[in-house]
């Protein structure tokens, strides 16, 4: 095809030839080294011919014809490299797109079936989506809870963690949780939350994620267990810890402010024997019913404890009024006490007349010992039983050693 005699026409069908290998690359720079086997049998012998040829303009087209197929080489090699990773990339992008799709999945199991309460809030603290267990836990409906804005609240607790999460990522909560607006539970639910902030791409905190743990089974066996704790199970009173606590917190020289208190301690006459004659499912009744009468004439701030048996104790608090003033009206409570617990009792059908024997003592708050106090009104309740039935005895520092 090359006529020594046209140097025109042999530049010409170089420049045809080197377009057509131009043109291959596209093609074949998926595997670049496939350009050499391409490229190579087309330029090399057309190289020679054009460097051993005697026209000037030949040896120039030789040179050039050298230096394009160095950059066609150079070319496919960069050509190949960018296709192979556009197709990793695709690749990985796929992957990645099912992995993230597998994720929305699990994520959406884990929160539609959650056994956890489970709630989204935006930047401002309002509520955006929630799980069913939680709409269950707060007995609300979805439209109630969306939209609510939970730095709206009432509750400073709530609205402090939610800031926390806002603000540090992190923040919890514990108590009764409410929408004021709803009637279908106002009340509120115990629970316990977990507040966590969602970070966007720039990490920047855009909202947040709340798990909620239904506390209502839990706060119902605290009190259970508090109750049989501190709670007499027959009359429903306090028991001797409570007492005991109770009168040590009066005791308590950190106190700033005395005050005037009254111990009596109170035990049935004749009670083993209606306990033992008429069964003791008669006993507990009248045990029941004192402590019935107990609670009628107490005082706001009073308490009134079943020890054991048939011990109960009133412990009472005056709070203004001087030392006189309070010897007066705490005779007259205990006089109104022994009257009301002095009635017939309603016992087997019948009227039962039982009196109480009570010893008592007066004692000033903040300076005492409450172990003292309870043994001087233990002691001048056992004078009172030496007394004979019925009787109200003050302790006296003599009856120790009297009973001794």
């Amino acid at each position: 095809m090359f006529d020594s005699g046209r140097p025109e026409q042999s530049a010409a069908l170089a420049i045809v030839l080197s377009g057509v290998a131009a043109g291959s690359m596209a093609m074949l720079s998926t595997i670049w080294w496939m350009v050499l086997f391409f490229v190579l049998p087309i330029a090399i012998p057309l190289q020679l011919l054009f460097l051993f040829s005697d026209a000037p303009t030949h040896t120039m087209i030789g040179v050039l014809l050298g230096l394009f197929v160095l950059l066609l080489i150079a070319t496919s090699h960069r050509l190949g490299r960018i296709i192979h990773n556009n197709i990793e990339l695709q690749v990985t992008m796929v992957a990645r797109e099912a992995q993230l799709i597998e994720s929305e999945n699990r994520y959406l199991s884990i929160f539609q079936h959650s056994p956890l309460g489970v709630l989204h809030f935006d930047q401002q603290g309002c509520i955006t989506d929630c799980n069913e267990k939680l709409l269950e836990i707060l007995a609300l409906a979805r439209s109630e809870l969306l939209g609510f804005c939970i730095q709206g609240s009432e509750d400073i607790d709530i609205k402090t963690a939610t800031q926390n999460a806002l603000t540090n990522g992190t923040g919890y909560y514990e108590g009764t949780f409410s929408v004021p607006y709803s009637f279908a539970h106002s009340e509120g639910t115990p629970v316990r939350a977990f507040f966590n902030g969602v970070r966007s791409v720039d990490n920047e905190i855009v909202g947040g994620v709340v798990i909620v743990e239904d506390f209502t089974e839990r706060k119902r066996n605290e009190e259970m267990i508090y109750r049989q704790a501190y709670y007499d199970a027959l009359t429903d009173l306090p028991n001797r810890r409570l007492l005991i606590e109770r009168l040590a917190a009066l005791c308590d020289h950190s106190t700033a402010q005395a005050q005037f208190g009254l111990l009596m301690f109170l035990d049935l006459d004749r009670f083993k024997l209606i306990n033992d004659t008429w069964g003791h499912a008669t006993g507990d009744d009248l045990l029941v019913q004192v402590a019935s009468r107990l609670q009628n004439c107490l005082r706001e701030g009073d308490v009134a404890a079943r020890l054991s048996g048939d011990e109960f104790v009133l412990l009472g608090v005056f709070e203004e009024g001087s030392e006189q003033t309070f010897e007066s009206d705490a005779e007259n409570y205990m006089l109104e006490v022994q009257r009301v617990l002095s009635q017939p009792y309603r016992l087997a059908n019948r009227e039962v007349p039982v009196t109480p024997s009570i010893g008592y003592t007066c004692f000033t708050t903040a300076a005492c010992d409450h172990e003292e106090v309870l043994k001087q009104a233990d002691i001048a309740m056992y004078r009172a039983k030496i007394e004979g039935r019925g009787q109200l005895c003050r302790y006296q520092p003599w009856m120790r050693d009297k009973m001794q």
